[in-house]
Parts: C-alpha cells; structure tokens; sequence
C-alpha cells in the first residue's frame, strides 16, 4: 500500500469520525460551560454540604447494596460460600456464570469451547478453601478490573477491538483492594473494591498490612483529582476525575507544593510507601470541589471532546463511569454501573409510560446536574436552551440515523453535548427512551 493512499485512508476516516460526531454534537457557545454555569447563577449554591457529604454516601451504600462496598468494616476472613456469590456475582455480570458458549471473538477468531472452559475454570469455583484469610493491597497504577480472569479480551466481532466483555472497570492508583483468592493459573487474584469486585493481575498491586492499607480506605488528608486526567508525579501513575492521592502535610509546603504519599514496590517487589511533592495546580484540590451545580457543570465539560472509553479502556471513560468521575469530584460516590446509579438517586422521577410533553415537563424543571437515564445509558443535563430546548452532556458510544431504507450506525465515541432527539436502533429518539431523572 503507497503512502499517498495510506494517507488518504486516514484522512478518510478522521473525516468520517468527524462527521458521525458531528451528527448531534452542538458546537455553539452551547458547548461551554461559561454559557451554563451564566443561566444558572443559583447554581453557585452549595446543595450538600461537606459536613453532609459522609451521611449522603452512607445513604447511597445503603441503597446499593451489594455494589458499593464499606471496607473499613470488611471482615478479616470470609468463607467459601461468601466467596462463591462473590465471584459467581462478577461472571453474572457479563453472562459468563452459563456453560453455554457465548458468541464472541478473542484475538480474531471465534472463542473456543476450549478457551471459554478453560476461563471458568480458572475462577476456582470448584476448589475454594473453607476459610480465607483475607490480603490487604493497594493498587501502584490504573488497574483493569475483569469479569474472568483472563487477559486477553473477547468482543463481540472479530475486527472490534473497544468494547472488550472481560472488562469491568478500571481503578485509580492508589485504591485499597480487599484480596480473596488467586486464579488457578496465579496469573490473576480476585479483589473487592470500593466499587467492584473482580480479578486484576497481581503485578499491579503492593500488598501490605491492614494498617497502612486503612489509612487509604479511610484517608484524613487528602487531594482529589479535578482534572480528566492526570499523570501523578508526572510520568509516574495515571489518575482520572475523581481520584484521590494521599496527603504527607495536611497543609501546603513552603514552596506552594503538596506533598504527597503513594503506595509503590521496590526493586526487591516490597511495599514502599514513596514521598512526592507536587504543584498545587488547578488539576487538584485538597478535600473536594464544593458541591454545587454549576461545580458538576464545570467539571462535566473538562471532559468536553475525550474519548470513549469501554470500561475504562484506553485511558478513557465510558457512560457511567463520565458520570462518576464527575460526582466523585464534589464527594459524592456513586456507583460504577448505570443501572446501579440509577436506584441510587437520592430523588428521583420515574418517566416511564409518560408521554413526551410529561417527560419534557418533568425535566425542564430538573436541577441542572441531574442524571437522565435509560436502559445502558445515562446523561448529566446541562439546563434549557434559548429555545427551551433540554442540553446533555455525556460519553456517547453510538447513534443511528435511517436514509433511503437503510440503517445505518454512527460511531460517535466521546463526549459529546447535544439535544435528546438522535435515535436508536429502532428509530426512537433517547426522549422517548427516558426511564428516570435522579439527582440530590
């Protein structure tokens, strides 16, 4: 292939990424939050205070049950029946709990019977031990968090290569693990989170004792991330929204730096604790933002044009965990999955079996920062327009539009701001797909 048709094949395709993005995405000064945060001037207004912020996310555990994890109380040991519906629970996430093949594609090819049995089996299910004493692990980088464990990943097409159904989530650096058991091969361990439990590979982890492991489960001083993204110290370990880095000082240095602590290995794989100092730029703050809307607002655009990202893939961010990120800025931790996030609201209108004036009622007179849902996906609205038309903001995978009897879909694959009116597969615009509004 000559350089000039490469070339051309990559223009091509910018182009054509362009244009799919382009479909529903508002380019105006609608795409700012200046423009947002100027017809909300209530919206300064802090709506939880921080002395409120633990009360409200021990609420939110509460009502996730299951999926937002106190590991502060986790126990020291766990047994074999625990450990069964914990990781039964992980492989029911992506259907793999069933012996039947799934229909999908690792490195290419179809997945085997082989491969697949192998993968199930490597959880372990029929060899737990009575009693497991539980390990205490902090994670040195951004860690993939799988449904098996298995590295390579199985999509739903052999020339996909985002939207991997192993994934789960990822973890920030930094975050405490309760560790349980080791695949069959010792190639993975299986953990729980905060957010989610699932294997990862033991080399991203530093395992330590349970005391040094709480003070980051539990942490008095702290930063947490308010930029998308950010390398921590630079070049070292990659952060997104909503991350927090453990605090040395509780208050700045005298050159106007934070000094900071992360957990580490040293060139023998011990646990080490490393001193940094850094800048006290406007990609962190101590504590966490204030918890206004117009701050949600602010902080949903830093997003503005990235990336999607399945799972957490390629140092990105998909539906819900954009809206994670987000709120976990403010300090208030939802869960990871939509669904999830969904009966995690505080208040919350269900729009179901309404007409599309009751719906469009319902969400003018939502608060600006409230979360729109419907099934697989969730929005943070941004207010009304000049024309009383309802704004979002959110990571957007796809949209299809219907020309000449064809349906055709558009990868769109960032976030996007646009209106509610693109559609789905069966030509029904996201308006009329609402189940909810929720905010707090």
């Amino acid at each position: 292939m000559t350089k000039q048709l490469i070339a051309w094949l990559m223009f091509a395709l910018m182009m054509f990424s362009a244009s799919a993005q382009a479909g529903i995405s508002i380019q105006d000064n609608r795409a700012t939050a200046d423009y947002w945060a100027g017809k909300n001037k209530p919206g300064e207004a802090v709506f939880v205070a921080t002395a409120d912020l633990d009360m409200l996310n021990l609420q939110i555990r509460q009502k996730s049950s299951n999926t937002i994890v106190d590991l502060a109380s986790y126990p020291e040991k766990v047994y074999t029946q625990w450990m069964t519906n914990k990781i039964t629970a992980t492989m029911t996430l992506g259907g793999f709990d069933k012996p039947e093949l799934p229909t999908l594609f690792k490195n290419g090819a179809a997945l085997t019977e082989f491969s697949y049995t192998q993968a199930r089996k490597n959880c372990g299910l029929d060899a737990l031990p009575a009693v497991c004493e539980v390990r205490y692990a902090l994670t040195t980088d951004r860690t993939n968090i799988r449904l098996l464990p298995e590295e390579a990943g199985w999509f739903e097409s052999k020339d996909d290569t985002h939207y991997d159904q192993l994934q789960a989530t990822v973890l920030d650096p930094s975050e405490p693990v309760a560790v349980l058991i080791d695949s069959q091969d010792k190639e993975f361990v299986f953990v729980e989170s905060r957010m989610y439990a699932g294997w990862v590979k033991p080399s991203a982890l530093a395992f330590t004792d349970k005391a040094t492991w709480q003070k980051y489960v539990a942490p008095q001083n702290y930063l947490t991330v308010i930029a998308s993204r950010k390398t921590i110290p630079q070049g070292k370990a990659f952060y997104q929204m909503g991350g927090k880095v453990l605090l040395r000082a509780a208050d700045l240095q005298k050159d106007g730096s934070w000094a900071i602590t992360m957990p580490t290995l040293d060139a023998n794989g011990t646990f080490l604790e490393q001193g940094f100092n850094i800048p006290n730029d406007n990609g962190v703050v101590k504590g966490a933002l204030a918890c206004s809307e117009n701050n949600l607002i602010r902080q949903a655009f830093r997003f503005l044009g990235e990336d999607y990202g399945w799972g957490g893939l390629e140092k990105n961010v998909d539906c819900s965990s954009y809206v994670q990120d987000v709120y976990r800025s403010v300090g208030i931790e939802l869960p990871r999955d939509t669904s999830k996030q969904e009966k995690a609201m505080a208040r919350s209108i269900s729009l179901k079996n309404m007409t599309r004036d009751q719906r469009l009622e319902i969400i003018k007179k939502s608060k600006p920062g409230s979360l729109l849902f419907t099934a697989g996906h969730v929005m943070l609205y941004l207010g009304n327009d000049e024309n009383g038309e309802p704004i979002v903001i959110h990571a957007l995978s796809s949209y299809f539009t219907f020309e000449d009897g064809k349906t055709l879909k558009h990868y769109v694959r960032k976030v996007v701001v646009s209106d509610l009116h693109f559609q789905n597969k069966d030509k029904i615009e996201m308006i009329d797909r609402l189940t909810s509004v929720g905010n707090f």
